[in-house]
């Protein structure tokens, strides 16, 4: 059953819609019936709520700041869909709510029927937007398979140089520090310029990208362990700046590091199209 908040501010119409309305038949859980905006807030949050009937006017934070706010805080995966509900047949008002991506815009007093339609409407919806979900998480877990794929390769590599195997083996051992190819290549010997070149030909990779990989596989398997918060993955994967490291783990997984952990995939992300940061 799809998790259902309802939010209104007139305590008889909220009452209505706690206690005469079939939501179970039509294939809810009622989570939760806010008095104003701050408290649907609150327990989309929470809760979790996958589809929000909200009045539009109400004190402080109002339907259509709700869902503003929702779109500008929430990741994609956990944004709820709106069913606006108003007193005012008014074309503003509802334009404004398609733009900000109300699912459904309905006037009072509301139809049963038209009610019905539209809450069914919006878990089909949940149940498409769910199932795309599924596959983005699919495509991503494909993209993380290849990266570690090539990271095993690059591990065995047995380039017959052996400054190509003393870099990647200082990389390994020391990529949640801060490195550059000049300070690599000094603790071998050789310029960066020239380690550089030798990486590139040996793994098909540049010294930046080599060291992303690293980094972002790491970075994956902490989000695996849902007691490590994200900014301690970030520090912990060699990315001071947690928010340049969420910026950078999106481009390269196709994911944010909160989408990739309640995704719960086994082993996922993935290189984007570049993945030198």
């Amino acid at each position: 059953m799809r998790r259902l908040l309802v939010a209104e501010d007139e305590e008889l119409a909220r009452r209505e819609l706690e206690t005469t309305v079939p939501w179970e038949r039509w294939g809810y859980m009622l989570v939760g019936a806010a008095e104003d905006g701050a408290q649907a807030w609150d327990l989309i949050v929470e809760r979790r709520a996958e589809v929000v009937v909200t009045d539009i006017r109400m004190p402080g934070l109002d339907g259509m700041s709700l869902m503003r706010k929702a779109g500008n805080e929430l990741e994609p995966s956990a944004r709820p869909l709106f069913i606006i509900v108003s007193g005012h047949a008014d074309f503003e008002y509802a334009r404004e709510a398609v733009r900000l991506g109300a699912f459904d815009y309905l006037i009072k007093p509301i139809d049963d029927a038209e009610l019905e339609d539209a809450m069914r409407r919006a878990a089909r919806r949940a149940d498409e937007l769910e199932h795309l979900a599924g596959l983005e998480r699919a495509a991503a877990t494909d993209r993380a398979f290849g990266l570690l794929r090539d990271l095993t390769r690059d591990r065995m590599i047995d380039s017959g140089d052996e400054y190509v195997e003393a870099a990647i083996a200082d990389l390994q051992d020391r990529f949640v520090v801060d490195l550059s190819a000049d300070s690599v290549a000094e603790r071998i010997g050789i310029s960066g310029d020239h380690l550089s070149r030798l990486l590139k030909r040996a793994t098909g990779l540049t010294f930046n990208e080599y060291l992303t990989r690293l980094r972002m596989k790491r970075a994956m398997e902490l989000l695996r362990d849902p007691s490590v918060r994200i900014g301690e993955v970030a520090d912990l994967s060699g990315y001071k700046d947690a928010r340049y490291f969420s910026t950078l783990f999106r481009r390269v997984v196709g994911m944010t590091p909160s989408e990739f952990r309640h995704g719960r995939i086994p082993q996922a992300g993935g290189e984007g199209r570049n993945t030198d940061d």
